[in-house]
């Protein structure tokens, strides 16, 4: 049976070869990668596929394809909102709304974003999960089964889809997520995702944190970048 331990360990290897691979460090690499292969070998066999493309190791093919005015971003709020055409839009767009919530459920189980990325970049997003894994008191109403039902999953299908278009290898790391993911939710069971109300009554009890208030939307707009955990 699947342990949060083996999700663990699933989420921190993907997190890294999510990274260039002139940055990845390759003894942590190969930890990950052995003991995955006993613990979630379907995972695991992914990306095996993945890591046995000459082009997954390749610089040029991850700026290219991800990084440098990418053909296929890793930030999964762009594959899922089209582009406010005006500057007034930003605040009120699809996209600004799904981050406001991501940071809300970050700040939820006491992590916060602070440097120069954005909440839906993808590693920023799985570092959360493996994350929260260990964060179980805070979870009492499922916000993680909400986080990957709403915000992980719908972004990955498109952002494979995206990948499969332009035949890069980094398909087969999505389709390792895609995997862990559901994984993560058998782990979860059958309790209900906490959803936002739409029109929330008098007696009804909402989550303050994910409220998106002003402060929030002028954090939202700016850079933010590594997972800090507070205590």
């Amino acid at each position: 049976m699947t342990t949060t331990d083996d999700l663990k360990t699933a989420y921190q290897l993907i997190t890294e070869l999510l990274l260039n691979p002139e940055e990845r460090d390759a003894t942590r690499v190969n930890m990950l990668q052995k003991r995955l292969a006993s613990e979630l070998p379907h995972v695991a066999s992914c990306i095996i596929e993945f890591l046995a493309d000459p082009v997954s190791q390749s610089r040029s093919e991850y700026v290219q394809t991800l990084e440098l005015s990418p053909t296929c971003p890793l930030y999964l709020g762009t594959h899922l909102f089209d582009e406010p055409s005006t500057c007034s839009g930003i605040g009120t767009s699809g996209r600004n709304s799904y981050m406001l919530e991501m940071i809300g459920l970050y700040g939820h189980f006491g992590i916060e974003l602070n440097g120069s990325e954005l909440p839906d970049f993808l590693p920023v997003m799985v570092d959360f999960l493996w994350i929260s894994l260990e964060s179980s008191v805070r979870d009492q109403v499922a916000l993680r089964r909400w986080f990957l039902e709403r915000h992980m999953q719908p972004g990955l299908k498109a952002l494979s889809e995206s990948l499969t278009k332009y035949k890069s290898p980094y398909v087969k790391l999505v389709s390792a997520l895609q995997a862990a993911a559901e994984e993560d939710l058998r782990l979860i069971g059958d309790a209900p995702a906490w959803r936002a109300p739409d029109a929330p009554s008098p007696n009804d009890v909402s989550l303050p944190i994910l409220t998106a208030d002003a402060k929030g939307a002028e954090r939202a707009t700016g850079c933010m970048a590594e997972l800090e955990v507070r205590a």
